[in-house]
């Protein structure tokens, strides 16, 4: 009952919390989330052919891509596709060592690529007028976690986030709608800020952010100080918190992102940047 309870209410308070309180530990609750539940024998199929990919992705050192990975399990017996390879390999976050890094790839000469409006001008007066985002990437056990993020640059709290294990515009919109939720802001008024990444480029993205008004604007290629309050963030979060967490599971790094994300760097840590106050803090003052 008290797991239960956990999982209901992850959404709202921290896992580490949650566990303090109703005094039950931490890997317990994992340990329950992740039993058997009587997977369908489609799934059971999938399941079966997934842990063999990974296991002969480790056998070879993680040169393989999905393609030869797909020639092994046809050899093996497998009646599978190309493309069902290799959507079980992204599901889990497996990538190629040889692969191209994500947030590397070549522009698609379809996608738009707008001005940098924002200039470097991080200093911002007053709150929802310029929101900067960008996406960075976590080693976990079971493959990366890819964290969304967006912060108000005046008060540099984080208005939206979003994990998951696939690096595409869904990310970047379910960080937006979290923001704008949360903040309701005038979109004639706001500029939102990033880089040239392809999930910002997505015609849904633009076409979210087009329809309520708000300005877009974007750093110059290849550029990182044009976005130095969001690439900085990161900085931080894997300085001062998962560095020293070492490689552990998708599920408890989502639980310390978001405990770092809503409380510690909100609400205990002091920046410089706001005279040393946290952003709660300085937001209050205003």
């Amino acid at each position: 009952m008290r797991f239960a309870f956990i999982d209901g209410h992850r959404d709202r308070w921290p896992v580490t919390v949650l566990c303090e309180v109703l005094d039950v530990s931490r890997a317990g609750y994992y340990r329950w989330c992740h039993a058997p539940c009587r997977p369908s024998a489609r799934r059971q199929r999938w399941r079966t052919l997934q842990t063999f990919l990974l296991e002969q992705a480790k056998q070879q050192d993680g040169v393989p891509g999905y393609r030869k990975l797909w020639l092994d399990a046809q050899a093996a017996g497998f009646a599978c596709g190309k493309n069902q390879v290799q959507r079980l390999l992204r599901a889990c976050g497996y990538r190629s060592s040889v692969a191209t890094k994500p947030g590397h790839r070549r522009p698609s000469s379809g996608l738009p690529v707008l001005p940098n409006l924002l200039n470097r001008q991080f200093n911002v007066a007053h709150p929802n007028q310029v929101w900067v985002s960008d996406i960075t990437q976590l080693p976990c056990q079971e493959g990366w976690l890819y964290v969304a993020v967006i912060l108000d640059l005046c008060t540099r709290q984080v208005v939206g986030r979003a994990l998951g294990r696939v690096n595409d515009s869904g990310l970047v919109l379910r960080a937006l709608e979290q923001a704008w939720a949360c903040r309701q802001p005038r979109g004639k008024d706001l500029l939102f800020h990033s880089d040239q990444g392809v999930q910002y480029r997505n015609e849904a993205v633009m076409g979210w952010l087009n329809d309520r008004d708000v300005t877009i604007s974007m750093s110059r290629p290849g550029n990182c100080w044009d976005n130095a309050c969001a690439e900085s963030f990161f900085a931080l979060l894997k300085k001062e918190w998962t560095k020293r967490l070492g490689l552990i599971g998708r599920d408890e790094m989502a639980d310390e992102i978001q405990y770092y994300t809503d409380h510690f760097y909100p609400k205990v840590r002091r920046h410089m940047t706001l005279g040393g106050l946290t952003p709660n803090d300085y937001a209050a003052t205003l």
